[in-house]
């Protein structure tokens, strides 16, 4: 049931890309929500016994779902690191894809060196004795720990940086990624431990609540990712609504002191333009116009002239008055 739980939180954080999705065509933080909320159905045991006994019951299912998380936290780690530090990684694919497909090849290898197997929806029961299946489980748990890691330290570089909601949003991504990376960390140990007995000492209580920590983890980031979303989302908003605001009042001044311009002053109208793309060129013609009239005369009042400054610094900022 847990698994379940978790695969809709990641679902219901996928659902709210979806805008996102439509708006850049791609997003990154929708494609790992997709794969790591596959991932977690197929940790459901039912689920997991059924799906693995079509495909033969041999566990292919815990291979397929391990390399989906494995997916899945790639591209979260992707999403955050590109919104945070607002920057484009500029090196060829292979490079920057380099730590994914080692990882993906070094799982699936030791998955065959495991040996035979028959479906179980406890692996670490029954072949965490034999060391390839111990560090066919490691390799994810190093993934998820070295990605959850990285998230947690570009947030807590920029963060600060950052304002306003983005902050509040970014801070919850980190502190869910701390709470992953522990978990893991404990994890990967009691993994270790199955196959060298010295590590025993360190495992620490066998109760420690792992779903549960992963579904804090889950929830923190799942939130502090869409908390962002949500933000820009509302800025976007306000700034239609301002745009839309300003070209009203804008255009009867534009009608009024273009009035007697010749037509080949004027630039074409294009009603398919966004507001601010329309409002920038109402406000070009309006001061072409005022330059028109010559330094003895204006075609602007006191008012008009404040107002449209006032106007133009905040549209090329897009800065919204709140």
């Amino acid at each position: 049931m847990m698994q379940l739980l978790m695969a809709g939180a990641l679902y219901l954080l996928a659902l709210a890309r979806v805008p996102a999705l439509a708006r850049n065509r791609t997003d990154a933080v929708f494609l790992a929500a997709i794969f790591a909320g596959t991932a977690a159905v197929l940790m459901n045991p039912a689920v997991y016994v059924f799906a693995d006994t079509l495909l033969g019951g041999i566990n292919l299912v815990k291979l397929a779902l391990n390399c989906l998380m494995m997916i899945g936290l790639w591209f979260l780690r992707h999403s955050v690191v590109q919104a945070v530090t607002r920057g484009k990684d500029r090196r060829p694919v292979l490079i920057r894809t380099l730590p994914l497909s080692l990882t993906l090849c070094l799982e699936i290898l030791f998955f065959i060196l495991t040996g035979p197997t028959a479906t179980t929806d406890s692996w670490g029961y029954h072949y965490h004795g034999r060391i390839a299946g111990a560090f066919f489980s490691v390799m994810l748990i190093a993934f998820v720990a070295w990605a959850c890691a990285e998230i947690a330290v570009v947030c807590v570089r920029y963060v600060p940086r950052l304002r306003h909601w983005f902050r509040v949003g970014f801070c919850m991504v980190g502190a869910g990624s701390i709470i992953s990376f522990v978990a893991m960390a404990k994890m990967g140990v009691d993994v270790l431990a199955a196959v060298f007995p010295s590590l025993a000492a360190f495992t620490g209580p066998e109760d420690t609540p792992f779903h549960l920590m992963e579904m804090l983890a889950i929830i923190l980031v799942g939130i502090g990712l869409t908390i962002p979303a949500l933000a820009g989302s509302s800025a976007r908003r306000r700034l239609l609504r301002w745009n839309l605001a300003t070209l009203a009042r804008v255009e009867p001044i534009r009608d009024r002191v273009l009035q007697d311009a010749a037509r080949e002053r004027l630039l074409a109208p294009d009603a398919r333009a966004l507001p601010q793309d329309r409002l920038h060129r109402m406000i070009v013609e309006i001061w072409d116009a005022e330059l028109g009239a010559g330094t003895g005369s204006s075609v602007l009042t006191p008012e008009e002239r404040a107002y449209l400054l006032s106007a133009e610094v905040n549209l090329n900022l897009n800065n919204v008055p709140a």
